[in-house]
């Protein structure tokens, strides 16, 4: 019984020791390859982690390489409902790829990128939690200057987020999600800044995304935009939602002085 005890738990180290070096591998090439943004993994204290819900022990913060500015602004990027079960790795490889740090490198902009990873479906209260530490830890951050942002079950986690809390943002893009429909209460985000994309083939999605942007319009929101993508289904809506560099521009230039 002793051995079969020893043997799995050196199973379980190897285990954790493998996962581990293949994260730092694939941040390495990530930062490799990325001209604009240096990459790092952010671990939330064990202190945190009764306060974070689901949120993986996890995320993702990215610098730009070159920064003239003392105080910078934050996007919060939500990943979608497939990362619930994806590894630490295979998200920060999407990421990368058509996601959050993609989208930073993309638009080469100054400012600081956060992409929480979550076991499940994004909770604003558990969220609102962690952005007070990130406010507390990383000083540089401008807080008049915070967004947020996602597609999918990360475009519903904005849209609830948002309702939650919509002063603590200056902007923000929910994308590609349904559950919009005409009774929606915009009240509180009559002053806020919203950006909302679709793939123009995204079934219910398209409807529910642009119910929202009419229902702003309509409330007397004075800075609400929204793109249906062409013929681009779900998949196609994510990769075109973080390539759209035209929505960093955009959302860059709230608040106005």
């Amino acid at each position: 019984m002793k051995k079969l005890v020893f043997i799995l738990f050196n199973v379980f180290v190897l285990s954790s020791f493998c996962q581990t070096t293949d994260v730092q591998k694939t941040l390495e090439s990530i930062n490799n390859s990325f001209k604009n943004t240096e990459v790092k993994l952010l671990k939330w204290p064990k202190s945190m982690q009764s306060k974070l819900g689901e949120l993986k022990d996890t995320a993702f913060i990215a610098f730009p390489k070159k920064s003239k500015k003392t105080k910078l602004p934050l996007l919060i990027s939500l990943h979608g409902g497939g990362g619930k079960t994806w590894t630490i790795e295979e998200q920060l490889n999407r990421s990368s790829k058509v996601k959050g740090l993609h989208l930073a490198e993309l638009a080469g902009k100054e400012l600081i990128l956060l992409e929480p990873n979550s076991h499940g479906k994004w909770n604003p209260d558990t969220l609102n939690t962690m952005l007070d530490y990130i406010l507390e830890t990383y000083t540089e951050i401008d807080r008049n200057r915070i967004y947020v942002m996602g597609h999918s079950m990360g475009g519903r986690g904005t849209w609830d987020w948002i309702q939650k809390s919509p002063e603590r943002f200056a902007a923000a893009a929910p994308c590609g999600f349904s559950g919009i429909s005409q009774n929606e209460n915009v009240d509180k985000l009559i002053n806020l800044p919203v950006f909302g994309m679709v793939g123009g083939s995204d079934g219910k999605n398209v409807s529910s995304v642009k119910t929202m942007a009419s229902l702003l319009k309509a409330a007397g929101n004075p800075n609400v935009e929204y793109i249906a993508f062409p013929e681009a289904n779900h998949a196609q809506g994510n990769k075109a939602v973080f390539s759209h560099v035209q929505w960093i521009d955009w959302m860059l230039t709230f608040p106005v002085h």
